[in-house]
């Protein structure tokens, strides 16, 4: 399944210009509107892959894939993101887009990047406090009814709610075991990873007048990179060559839609690995941390059910080798068990029974 990264921010923020640069491509634009929200899904190039498919030459090439989603309010970009927490809540990280080009707002005041930063902050606050007071109302009521509540979801809640009346994100609390599994339910906005793209203007590519904009990221803990979106979709839409050609030129060393999922593999904390074989070269991505056996889980249930064993080896190591057999003869791949921790990279063949 795709990571989802939804694109939000104020009214004539650059978000929509953003999306064009993160999916458009030599071909032209790629991406379907559904809903009237446009979803863009792209592949992720990973250097590690490309190797494996040149020496298996597999008859299927499965890269990882990120889905890009530009989120539009049912009624239009003034609109509130209470009207969309529905569909927010089902992405893997939110992409915050601030203005940081021109010298007013799209209300005509003059431009403050941190205070727009700030804003929509706010309003991902307050649409979960908003759905928290519910859920606390509803607990009191069966409570007084019946003389019984969820004692764990109550006292997480609460937790939740004072966070939320400081104006402060869920994310920065810890939750541990039972709190974190209920939590995860309610799909709070401020609980997810969000990633901050300041959209500026050509002449601001060495980060000029973001001082601020980029202390206030800081000071919240959150990841601020830096797009001139018409200049990323005139290179997103040039073939390679070219493309290399103008990153150098403007002192970019990578694509903006690389950057930002670069970005987002960090702040999500993920990790890849891969199966190989003439059937299929693929890419699989799960959490750091995560163990082979749930590893294994990616692939099919079974694999999981009936794990016996990973026979493992390091992408770099199996390239270097140029056969699994020949990694086998160097002592490089290793048998590793269930509770085995995945690392980046990986070279994965699960043994399982049926």
């Amino acid at each position: 399944m795709a990571l989802a990264l939804y694109l939000i921010g104020a009214p004539r923020c650059g978000k929509t210009a953003v999306f064009d640069a993160l999916t458009h491509t030599p071909a032209g634009p790629n991406f379907t509107v559904k809903g009237g929200h446009r979803y863009g899904t792209v592949k992720v190039p990973d250097a590690r892959l490309a190797a494996l498919r040149d020496l298996y030459q597999p008859k299927k090439y499965t890269p990882a894939e990120v889905t890009f989603v530009d989120v539009t309010p049912p009624g239009g970009e003034a609109a509130k993101f209470g009207e969309v927490t529905g569909l927010l809540g089902t992405a893997d990280a939110l992409v915050l887009v601030v203005q940081a080009f021109g010298e007013f707002d799209h209300a005509g005041k003059p431009l403050d990047p941190v205070a727009q930063m700030e804003s929509v902050l706010l309003e991902l606050a307050v649409c979960d406090l908003e759905k928290v007071e519910r859920r606390l109302e509803r607990i009191e009521h069966d409570r007084q009814r019946s003389g019984k509540a969820p004692e764990v979801e109550r006292r997480a809640l609460q937790r939740c709610k004072e966070q939320l009346e400081k104006e402060q994100p869920l994310r920065t609390l810890e939750f541990h075991g039972e709190e974190e599994k209920i939590l995860r339910t309610f799909q709070f906005l401020s609980l997810k990873p969000l990633l901050v793209v300041a959209d500026i203007a050509e002449a601001r590519l060495d980060g000029s007048g973001l001082e601020s904009l980029e202390a206030a990221a800081s000071e919240r803990g959150l990841t601020l990179l830096r797009f001139c979106a018409p200049l990323e979709a005139e290179i997103a839409s040039l073939d390679p060559a070219e493309q290399a050609a103008f990153l150098k030129d403007y002192g970019l060393a990578e694509p903006a839609r690389l950057r930002l999922i670069h970005a987002a593999y960090r702040a999500l904390k993920l990790a890849s690995f891969f199966t190989v074989g003439e059937d299929e070269v693929r890419a699989w991505t799960i959490s750091d941390g995560t163990a082979a056996q749930a590893a294994a889980g990616k692939i099919h249930t079974d694999m999981e059910r009936g794990f016996i064993r990973a026979e493992t080896v390091s992408a770099e190591a199996l390239l270097k080798a140029g056969a699994w057999s020949k990694c086998r003869e160097d002592g490089t791949l290793r048998l590793e068990g269930k509770e085995y921790v995945v690392r980046d990279g990986d070279v994965i063949n699960f043994r399982f029974g049926a």
